[in-house]
């Protein structure tokens, strides 16, 4: 039997095992979960045994990732999850990650076969392999980016709520409780996990630790480590809040001139990235026979990979230049 074809049908395998896997996976487990950050914060109903059942049924499975996937690694994909606000499981992304990498593997090396050997057809099998792999893992730092932007968004805003309730006479945990009412998520689920904590039994201190170490946001940190030192050295809280609100509409204002000024070289980038593929793509149409040498030929493998890695190389120097931190 021939070994490309064997290794072939085994990755398609383990593909449809993974997305099986990824689509098949509990969906009781996303629930419960959603019903207890409702009930730690506060906004959720309790708990009944009938709930709580599935739960202990689905252990085993989680208790297996645990067990192949252990320490840091796992905390740190369980963290990137809960930071994209999705109701994914480790499982789940681990799943996704192997099914699409297999797709593509599977796809890369059926369609390319004809048109190249069989060592290079496996090299871009794995290359497509390797990004589908990481199609996930962007997806998920998509997402907390969003989350973060829209946090930073809001703070200022619930600074100048917060602020202004500390001048009508209001504490800080009730202003931060009646502007976790008027907000919307993120922020407003934060600040009420962070107002129930103190409600149980934890220290303001503490509390606001928590809720910085949660978030991972340099402006609520600066927030954060305002309130503390507040609390430690005294002095009016409702002003210093308001000086670090200026502060952060200062930086926004900042930020959206620097993208404003920076927008024709953002896009001369964009044009530069693209004008190879392109180019590439025009002398498909027009000449296949002349730009097939690229795809055929060991000496057009080794340019084209060359030329792809420059373009990467090209790519990240272009981004890192055109981001300015504020």
């Amino acid at each position: 039997m021939d070994l490309l074809a064997l290794a072939t049908a085994v990755s398609l395998l383990v593909t449809v095992l993974a997305f099986a896997l990824a689509i098949a996976g509990p969906a009781t487990g996303v629930q419960i979960r959603s019903r207890l950050q409702g009930v730690l914060a506060g906004t959720g109903p309790a708990m009944d045994a009938s709930t709580v059942d599935p739960l202990r049924r689905s252990a085993p499975v989680a208790g297996l990732l645990h067990g192949i996937f252990s320490g840091r690694w796992l905390r740190r994909m369980e963290e990137d999850i809960r930071l994209a606000d999705s109701q994914l499981q480790p499982l789940d992304v681990v799943a996704l990650r192997v099914a699409i990498g297999g797709a593509g593997f599977v796809v890369g090396f059926v369609v390319l076969s004809s048109l190249l050997n069989g060592v290079f057809g496996v090299l871009v099998g794995v290359l497509a392999f390797a990004v589908g792999f990481q199609i996930p893992a962007v997806w998920l730092s998509m997402r907390r980016k969003s989350r973060s932007a829209k946090l930073e968004a809001q703070l200022p805003d619930t600074l100048s709520f917060i602020a202004n309730s500390l001048k009508a006479g209001f504490g800080l945990i009730q202003a931060m409780s009646m502007a976790a009412e008027q907000l919307e998520h993120p922020l407003s689920t934060e600040l009420a996990v962070t107002v129930h904590e103190t409600n149980v039994g934890s220290s303001t201190e503490e509390a606001f630790v928590n809720l910085s170490e949660r978030c991972q946001n340099y402006d609520l940190d600066l927030v954060v480590t305002a309130i503390l030192v507040q609390r430690s050295a005294g002095g009016n809280l409702a002003e210093i809040l308001e000086t670090v609100c200026g502060t952060m509409r200062e930086r926004a204002r900042i930020k959206g001139e620097i993208v404003t000024l920076t927008a024709q070289q953002r896009l001369t980038g964009l044009v530069i990235s693209c004008l190879p593929i392109g180019v590439g793509a025009m002398f498909l149409v027009i000449s296949p026979d002349y730009i097939s040498l690229l795809f055929t030929e060991t000496l057009g493998l080794v340019m084209l990979g060359i030329g792809a890695l420059m373009w990467v190389v090209g790519f990240m120097v272009i981004k890192r230049i055109l981001d300015i931190e504020v």
